[in-house]
């Protein structure tokens, strides 16, 4: 925030024009900048706009064309209003407003938001009211939250006193959404917690591994050392794994979807699913001629399905049976079946996964779900397999039902929006062009030691490797330099400029770089609706000096 209100030109502003004030007014903003409240300070008559980091949050999309410009011009939507705060405060006057309706365009689409409002004047050096102080403080969760209980209420009142059957199915009802809720603000929590640890944890690993591999080249054929960085590799492969499995339960895993057959896929995976499997446990697959194709990752949806199989063996104890089934559903208003209560009307592809195994009590069904819950024995499994698929299917904008009781069996069903796009095979005819022996490389990365590990890396490659700390440093050193090659950036950094804006400046003229973006937790940078953004390329954390040379590769290839 200091570096935008030091960026902002006071010169070009009725701010600058009363040299009188300035003492006043800079006290102001630093009392301003270190407030974590929604602050912003409307000076002069124009109701100039300067505000902290707090507000920007609250501004939405409207930041940062608010900074600096009269409050009128900046929100037109309530000019009058805001016209009339300005006037009455630099006239003495202090207002107040609890729950102000008010309609506002934060992100392109006008919302209705409730506030409560203090405003109050801003004296200069003369003790004349020059400017207005505003806390803003958003209440619309808690006055939609209050209007929609006030509503049940009403409606709870409203209902005929000698229905009880009626009150307590509605009673019912209410307490299982209820319930649904809590467990799934439970898991979105967990998520958002889980995907912060794996970011950190991948740049440990990637630390690590960078310089076990660097090691593995120094110590020659020294047996016993090379044994060594080999069980210390083999476990930082596993902490991959694991923060792998995290990020997909927390949702933050790239996908890279395709259209999927499911017949192609169970075809491809037969194999793999029989021997997960002993020969006492019968596997059927039944698919139905004419089954709908979806659009998914398929490597994460052949791994969700293995999972299921797989806790459906240990839940059969090597013996029974384990179905798996699709089928093509359309879900209407009047189906409140098949998918259960939340899954909206429309047209899906079921994937189920179904045992008859002991099945689950009510208390196991409900954590179910949870990352590291097991009914397991310790040491038999991380309790992350189904965590792992939920997350999964709900990034590919799918929903999960599980159904068992105790005694019952238990079945997991997999729903994905159909899609009406064919699947085709992989497209082959792909060259690497010829490539310069040696790269220029510009690593853009704020961890010091991943930093300095990923210059190691590409010098042993053979590449010329610049570096900087953040999207500002790195801009400046394109600009400054002539020939980078290669612009290989973390995708989560601190600094004004970030990573995608860098890429699309360094990917396009008069640089003409090629662009690999490197994280362990790719945010919402390079990542949308569940999936990475066409034509990135994204090398995730922890990688091996042949991913990294395999990936610089990819990025030189051309289709012949």
């Amino acid at each position: 925030m200091a570096r935008r209100i030091a960026a902002f030109d006071w010169q070009d502003t009725e701010l600058g024009a009363r040299s009188g004030w300035s003492g006043s007014l800079n006290a102001n903003i630093q009392m301003l900048l270190g407030c974590p409240v929604p602050l912003v300070m409307l000076w002069g008559k124009a109701g100039t706009m300067i505000y902290n980091d707090a507000y920007s949050v609250f501004a939405g999309g409207r930041h940062p064309f608010l900074l600096g410009k009269p409050v009128e011009e900046g929100w037109p939507e309530v000019a009058a209003f805001n016209r009339h705060v300005v006037d009455t405060v630099l006239a003495g006057g202090v207002l107040s407003y609890r729950d102000k309706p008010l309609v506002l365009h934060r992100n392109g689409q006008p919302e209705d938001v409730w506030m409560d409002l203090h405003y109050s004047p801003v004296v200069d050096e003369a003790g004349v009211p020059a400017g207005v102080i505003a806390i803003v403080f958003e209440t619309t969760e808690r006055v939609l939250a209050e209007q929609a209980r006030t509503e049940a209420e009403q409606a709870l009142y409203l209902l005929n006193q000698n229905l009880e059957e009626r009150v307590g199915l509605e009673v019912k009802a209410r307490a299982a959404a209820e319930d649904r809720l809590r467990q799934v603000q439970k898991l979105e929590a967990v998520g958002g917690l889980t995907g912060g640890v794996a970011h950190d944890f991948n740049n440990v690993l990637q630390v690590i591994s960078s310089n076990l591999q660097l090691l593995k080249l120094c110590v020659g054929d020294d047996a016993r050392s090379q044994d060594r960085i080999k069980a210390a590799n083999a476990a930082v492969a596993r902490g991959a794994k694991l923060a792998q499995q995290l990020l997909a339960f927390a949702r933050r895993q790239p996908l890279s979807p395709t259209v999927v057959s499911p017949a192609r896929m169970a075809e491809a995976m037969s194999d793999l699913l029989r021997r997960a499997v002993p020969e006492s446990i019968q596997l059927d697959v039944s698919i139905p001629d004419g089954a709908w194709n979806l659009y998914a990752d398929v490597t994460q949806l052949e791994s969700a399905l293995l999972n299921l199989v797989i806790n459906a063996r240990d839940a059969l104890r090597d013996a029974g049976a384990i179905r798996i089934e699709v089928a093509n559903l359309v879900r209407t208003e009047d189906d409140p079946v098949n998918g259960g209560p939340d899954l909206p009307p429309g047209e899906y592809v079921r994937i189920s996964v179904i045992d008859g195994g002991p099945g689950m009590t009510e208390d196991v069904k409900a954590r179910a779900f949870e990352p590291f819950f097991s009914t397991k024995p310790e040491g038999h499994g991380t309790g992350l397999g189904l965590s792992m698929v939920f997350g999964f299917v709900k990034q590919s904008q799918g929903h999960i039902d599980l159904r068992t009781a105790v005694g019952k069996g238990t079945t997991v069903s997999l729903y994905f929006p159909r899609t009406h796009r064919e699947d085709t095979p992989d497209d082959e005819g792909v060259v690497v062009s010829d490539m310069p022996r040696e790269l220029t490389v510009l690593v853009v990365e704020d961890n010091a030691d991943v930093r300095l590990s990923a210059i190691d890396m590409l010098a042993q490659l053979g590449h010329r490797v610049m570096s900087a700390k953040d999207g500002d440093a790195a801009l400046a050193v394109l600009q400054q330099t002539e020939g980078i090659d290669l612009l290989f950036t973390d995708v989560v950094m601190p600094g004004t400029v970030r990573s995608s804006e860098l890429a699309r400046i360094a990917g396009g003229p008069p640089y003409n770089a090629r662009v690999i973006f490197a994280s362990g937790y790719t945010r919402d940078e390079i990542f949308h609706d569940g999936r990475l953004d066409e034509g990135v390329v994204l090398l995730s954390k922890p990688y091996s000096i042949e991913d990294l040379a395999r990936t610089i590769r990819q990025v030189f290839a051309q289709r012949g």
